[in-house]
């Protein structure tokens, strides 16, 4: 029931219900600041969110959300946390914006958390480091579903094929670092057994020496816990030394751009993914269906391209801005978006979620869904 609801609210406003202009928003702008990587090693995921952040604010009736009118500025980090710090103080300082969206990586997710509470600024954070939200701080959201969600998805989904042995293998950097030791926690609790463990600089062009060490324990399946290209020379070693092991990746992998660069050796492989990825073989009950469809579909209209998960991130966004002020009232400030923020519950592409004073986040683990490389292309399966 309650997923019914938030759905129904939260589609009203994605899909373009009218925001009525009175004398609280009269004079008055939602300014949106982005310091996001358009550019650099995440790029791709910078791009993808802010063509689905402004072919949303397009869609606002009156280009107003909440009864305001909306601006965005958009800063490109190129990947670079030092910069990120940089940009999301000019934006806050001296663009004065009211909210500020943020962290295409966990390392510039990380970076920014103790400037967001130090400037006392809204930050919506895409970072799916689970030390971005915990402990939770006043000024920092979660758009993503946090690590530690997607890692107990996986597990659950090990456990119900009856994958109890797994090999892992990890990126030496923030997001390898945050999963891999959340896999050595959850696993026993699900019945699962890591018989090996390996890990990798993300600069590293061959980890077939690591396959190897994996394949000796052998596994049930191969979890690979990195953001690409990692996953990609994982994969075509696996294929190369003709490794018939099942492969399961992070959601850092579950894009179009994964399948591209990695050809045949992604066939079969699996991720635990937010559901934009391939909404339309989900099943109608979904709450999460209607919206993604129209989401999806209006993207490749604009764009010409399937989107990828960050793209939705706009979704939540919106819709979790526009419930923190319907649910206040007074003049625009930092402050009463920050407090409105404390109890949203809403319908979007990152799942349905209920934020609370302890939790900024607001998703469990059924916002996620299992995805496969079929014929080429992700495709929602039965865990």
């Amino acid at each position: 029931m309650l997923r019914r609801k938030l759905l129904a609210a939260t589609a009203a406003m994605v899909l373009g219900a009218i925001s009525p202009v009175n004398a609280q928003t009269a004079g008055e702008t939602l300014h949106i600041g982005a310091a996001i990587s358009t550019s650099g090693a995440t790029g791709v995921w910078g791009q993808q969110f802010e063509k689905g952040l402004r072919m949303l604010i397009e869609q606002l009736p009156n280009g107003r959300l909440a009864g305001y009118p909306v601006k965005l500025t958009v800063y490109d980090t190129e990947t670079n946390s030092t910069r990120t710090a940089q940009l999301f103080r000019r934006l806050a300082e001296s663009d004065g914006v009211q909210v500020i969206v943020t962290g295409s990586n966990s390392g510039e997710g990380l970076a920014v958390v103790p400037l967001a509470n130090e400037l006392k600024v809204p930050t919506f954070n895409m970072g799916a480091a689970e030390a971005i939200t915990t402990p939770v701080t006043p000024y920092v959201y979660g758009i993503s579903p946090k690590d530690r969600i997607v890692v107990e998805h996986i597990l659950s989904v090990a456990q119900k094929r009856k994958l109890t042995k797994i090999a892992l293998i990890s990126s030496q950097d923030g997001f390898g670092q945050s999963g891999a030791g959340l896999a050595k926690e959850l696993a026993a609790s699900y019945g699962v057994q890591l018989v090996a463990t390996e890990t990798f600089s993300p600069q590293d062009t061959d980890m077939t020496p690591q396959l190897l060490k994996l394949q000796d324990a052998k596994p049930d399946a191969i979890l690979i816990w990195a953001g690409n290209p990692g996953p990609t020379i994982i994969a075509k070693n696996a294929q190369a030394i003709g490794l018939k092991t099942p492969i399961l990746v992070s959601y850092a992998s579950a894009q179009f751009l994964f399948i591209t660069q990695t050809g045949a050796a992604s066939e079969g492989i699996l991720t635990s993914a937010m559901k934009i990825i391939e909404p339309f073989s989900l099943p109608d009950r979904d709450p999460q269906k209607a919206l993604l469809v129209k989401f999806v579909n209006d993207f490749k209209a604009k764009y010409g391209a399937l989107p990828d998960q960050t793209a939705g991130h706009g979704t939540d966004l919106m819709a979790m801005l526009k419930a923190a002020l319907e649910g206040t009232s007074g003049p625009l400030t930092r402050d009463r978006i920050r407090n409105g923020l404390e109890k949203v519950e809403v319908c979007a592409a990152a799942g349905c979620r209920k934020v609370t004073a302890t939790d900024h986040r607001g998703l469990t683990k059924d916002a996620m869904a299992l995805m496969q490389v079929k014929n080429g292309r992700w495709v929602a399966v039965e865990p």
